[in-house]
């Protein structure tokens, strides 16, 4: 299975048999912590990202894809609740950015389907991996699914920073249901000159969101850098970025086959709407910046693993890079 150069692959089958299939990392930030047959090369958390993904079996025949990631999202609870309980309960009741994401379930072919989460704390990885350690069955949808390959590799941030390109074009693919939240009215700060200082001090006036099921650059990629700000650890002039973004760093250039996609949530009480299809995105050479183009592209590779948007813990912003130049 091929993963990003850089990154570190631990694979097993179900008798838990390890190969450790490459090993890119630094002696500083990584360090080896060995579970039972399992050995985990963990990095130090706000330095990266870690990902673990399960290929399983099953006699599913069939099931909403695009709200399967509310399932996956369940057991990943279920999985932490059995592993470290207070950790499961923290997250939970969280209302700040989620330190996890979750793919919906993806059918690779029949009777073989993946699911992956993305997480920003080694606690939480080390729970996953305690789990996948000592069971190689779990249900979604009531029914059975039997583990047969986890994959895992841990992103360096630093390093994909540093190894990031000053492309500036863009093709990207929603593969499942997106959506941000959009301030109403919304007044970026550095327009407001010296009175943006005293709002960061008594704290802006009060907006009321929306949902907003098409694709933006500046949503998305404000998104990702809140993201990478909060678990990150490696600087981003975030506030520099977001002040080049607003102003038209990023551009929407063109759509293809662009559709929302309307989903019940909690036994038909709630619905959530999302996007799909590919975008286009370009960097206008009038306000072309190389260090911003930088930190653009390694915020679009980011988001390829964590996700993007509302209910990313619920399989929603699943995105691929198909065109970059």
């Amino acid at each position: 299975m091929a993963l990003s150069s850089g990154g570190i692959l631990v694979t097993w089958c179900r008798r838990l048999k390890i190969v450790l299939s490459s090993l890119g990392c630094t002696v500083d930030v990584y360090y080896g912590l060995f579970l039972g047959y399992i050995i985990y090369i963990s990095r130090a958390d706000g330095l990266g990202v870690d990902i673990v993904g399960v290929i399983a079996s099953s006699p599913l025949e069939s099931y909403q894809k695009y709200s399967s990631g509310f399932s996956v999202r369940g057991l990943f609870y279920r999985i932490l609740k059995v592993s470290d309980a207070v950790l499961a309960y923290r997250i939970h009741e969280s209302r700040g950015l989620a330190p996890f994401s979750a793919s919906p379930l993806i059918r690779l072919e029949k009777g073989i389907y993946y699911f992956r989460y993305a997480s920003f704390e080694g606690r939480i990885t080390r729970a996953i991996l305690e789990y996948f350690k000592k069971n190689d069955e779990v249900k979604l949808f009531d029914t059975r699914f039997h583990v047969s390959e986890v994959t895992f590799k841990s992103i360096d941030l630093k390093k994909l920073l540093q190894e990031s390109h000053p492309y500036d074009k863009y093709e990207v693919e929603f593969i499942s249901p997106t959506c941000f939240r959009r301030p109403c009215p919304y007044i970026p700060l550095h327009t407001l000159g010296f009175i943006s200082r005293m709002l960061r001090i008594i704290g802006r006036p009060k907006s009321t969101y929306r949902y907003y099921p098409l694709p933006d650059p500046v949503l998305m990629l404000r998104n990702i850098c809140r993201l990478w700000r909060e678990y990150g650890g490696v600087t981003v002039k975030s506030r520099k970025y977001t002040r080049w973004l607003e102003e038209g760093g990023v551009a929407l250039s063109g759509v293809e086959d662009i559709r929302t996609i309307k989903l019940l949530h909690k036994r038909g009480k709630a619905f959530i709407v999302g996007f799909i299809g590919k975008a286009r995105l370009s960097l206008p050479h009038d306000t072309y910046d190389e260090e911003n183009a930088r930190v653009t592209n390694a915020l679009l590779r980011l988001g390829e693993e964590v996700q993007v948007g509302v209910n990313r813990t619920a399989g929603f912003g699943l995105y691929k890079i198909t065109k970059q130049k």
